[in-house]
């Protein structure tokens, strides 16, 4: 698990290189992008915000809905080398 812009998603930025490298490398596959349990916000701070443009862009969106909660994910299997193309 890495936390992509810190536990609230806007604290440290990375690049799409960097999830590039961790994808290729197996060590991530999927990435979290939303769930109706609170977690978010935006008070200003980039963060994980264009790293996550870039798993939208090329990743597979997977919803799975449980009871009243629903999590958006992407799948990054085989997609190293497109997020590598995105400019950071």
């Amino acid at each position: 698990v890495a936390g992509i812009g810190g536990f609230s998603g806007r604290e440290s930025e990375v690049t799409a290189q960097w999830l590039a490298d961790m994808v290729r490398s197996g060590k991530i596959r999927w990435v979290l992008a939303s769930a109706s349990s609170g977690f978010g916000g935006n008070d200003g701070r980039v963060g994980s915000s264009k790293v996550m443009a870039a798993v939208e862009q090329v990743g597979k969106k997977v919803t799975v809905t449980s009871g009243s909660t629903t999590v958006t994910l992407y799948d990054l299997s085989g997609k190293a080398d497109a997020l590598a193309a995105i400019v950071s």
